[in-house]
């Protein structure tokens, strides 16, 4: 009894809070700050995972193309 008691009053203090004094705004953008928190972690990992993708992505076609410039170089030469 004395739980509900207490649960009550503090319901009637949180309710009856001056719209000036944004109690419910406060949490709102507590949790939307979390949310965002959350979802920069699981992108920022992710984010990584591409950085890493690209990069090797970057450095298989600096190999094809320095293939490329080789056997041009050899064809040039080979008709000098």
């Amino acid at each position: 009894m004395k739980c509900t008691t207490i649960f009550l009053v503090l319901s009637m203090v949180v309710l009856m809070a001056e719209p000036g004094d944004a109690f419910f705004g406060h949490i709102l953008k507590g949790i939307v700050s979390v949310g965002k928190h959350i979802h920069g972690h699981i992108h920022g990992r992710h984010g990584e995972a591409m950085r890493d993708q690209d990069a090797m992505r970057d450095q298989e076609a600096m190999r094809d193309q320095e293939a490329m410039d080789q056997r041009a170089f050899e064809r040039e030469r080979a008709f000098a």
